[in-house]
C-alpha cells in the first residue's frame, strides 16, 4: 500500500494550488433535507467488548458543546484538494461509500462542497491562512464577531489531521412528540486540514477511514484512549498494531449514530447508540 510520505516532496506546489483556493469565498449550496435511515446492512460482532468500553467510546465519537448531537441531515458534497486526482477521488470515493452505507446522501458533479479535505506539507501556515481569509466560513462574523477560541484552536492545533465543523439548529414543530425536542441539531459544513508531514507513515487506506469517522462522526480532537477505533491511528501511547481501516465497533458506532432518534437531549441518544451496538454484539450467529 502506497504511503504517504511519497507525496512529501510534491506538497509545495499542493499548497500553492491550497493558497489560490483559499482566497475565493466559500458558499453553501441550498441542501434537500433527508429522514434518517433505519436499516442496518448486514451483521456486525463486536467481540470481547465491554457495555461500559462502548458507552465510553460512544461518548468520544459524539463529543459536541451542543445540546443534541449534530449529524448530517441533509445531502453532503465532498472536495479532496492538495493531491493528485486519482489519489483525491479515491478518498472521496471511499468517503461516499462508508457515507452510503449509513444512509447520508452524497452528490456528485458540480455541488458547493461543504465537506471540504486539504491535504498539505505546510499545514499550519494554511489553517492560519483560513482563519485569516475565511472568517465568516463557520461563523456570521457580522453579527457574531470573530471565530470562537474553540474553533482557532481546533483548528491552530499542530495534530496530524485538524477540523472545524460549522453546525445549525433546525426547528421541526410539526414532527416533536411527548419524548422528543422541538429541533435536531444538523452538520452543515466541515473543514478539514491534513498534514502530510505527520502523517508520513500512514497509509491511504488508513487516512480514508480515519476520515470517514471525522466526516461521519464527531470524534474528540484527542488521539489518546481510542483503542478499538481507526481514531487511534496518531495515538503515539498505543503499542498494539494501529487498526488498518474502520473497526467493526466504527461501523456499528457510525450506523447507530444515524438510526438512532435526534429529536432527543446529547445524552438520551447516547445511551440510545449503546443500546444498539450492544444488541448488535450479542446477536446470535449462525454456525
Amino acid at each position: 500500500m502506497t504511503r504517504i510520505k511519497r507525496l512529501l516532496q510534491s506538497s509545495s506546489r499542493a499548497l500553492s494550488l491550497v493558497a489560490l483556493l483559499i482566497s475565493a469565498p466559500v458558499q453553501a449550496a441550498p441542501q434537500q433535507a433527508k429522514s434518517a435511515s433505519t436499516s442496518v446492512a448486514g451483521d456486525i460482532v463486536v467481540m470481547g467488548t465491554t457495555r461500559a468500553r462502548i458507552d465510553r467510546t460512544v461518548k468520544r465519537m459524539t463529543n459536541s458543546n451542543e445540546a443534541q448531537i449534530p449529524r448530517w441531515n441533509s445531502s453532503i458534497c465532498i472536495a479532496v484538494r492538495g493531491v493528485l486526482p486519482d489519489q483525491a477521488h479515491s478518498i472521496a470515493d471511499t468517503l461516499e461509500l462508508n457515507a452510503r452505507e449509513v444512509g447520508v446522501v452524497v452528490e456528485r458533479g458540480s455541488c458547493s462542497p461543504n465537506v471540504e479535505i486539504f491535504i498539505s506539507g505546510q499545514a499550519d501556515a494554511l489553517a492560519s491562512r483560513f482563519l485569516h481569509h475565511q472568517p465568516n466560513m463557520f461563523r456570521d462574523v457580522a453579527r457574531y464577531g470573530r471565530p470562537r477560541s474553540r474553533d482557532r484552536a481546533e483548528l491552530l492545533s499542530p495534530e496530524p489531521i485538524r477540523w472545524t465543523v460549522g453546525t445549525v439548529r433546525e426547528l421541526r414543530l410539526g414532527v416533536a412528540s411527548r419524548l422528543s425536542q422541538p429541533s435536531r441539531e444538523n452538520k452543515d459544513r466541515l473543514l478539514v486540514i491534513v498534514d502530510l508531514p505527520r502523517c508520513a507513515n500512514v497509509t491511504w487506506e488508513q487516512l480514508s477511514a480515519y476520515l470517514t469517522m471525522v466526516v461521519l462522526a464527531n470524534p474528540e480532537h484527542t488521539n489518546d484512549g481510542a483503542s478499538g477505533t481507526i481514531m487511534a491511528l496518531f495515538d503515539v501511547g498505543m503499542t498494539k498494531e494501529k487498526p488498518k481501516g474502520l473497526t467493526d465497533l466504527d461501523r456499528l458506532l457510525l450506523k447507530a449514530l444515524y438510526v438512532t432518534e435526534e429529536q432527543v437531549p446529547a445524552g438520551s441518544q447516547r445511551i440510545a447508540m449503546t443500546d444498539f451496538i450492544v444488541r448488535q454484539r450479542d446477536k446470535p450467529t449462525l454456525r
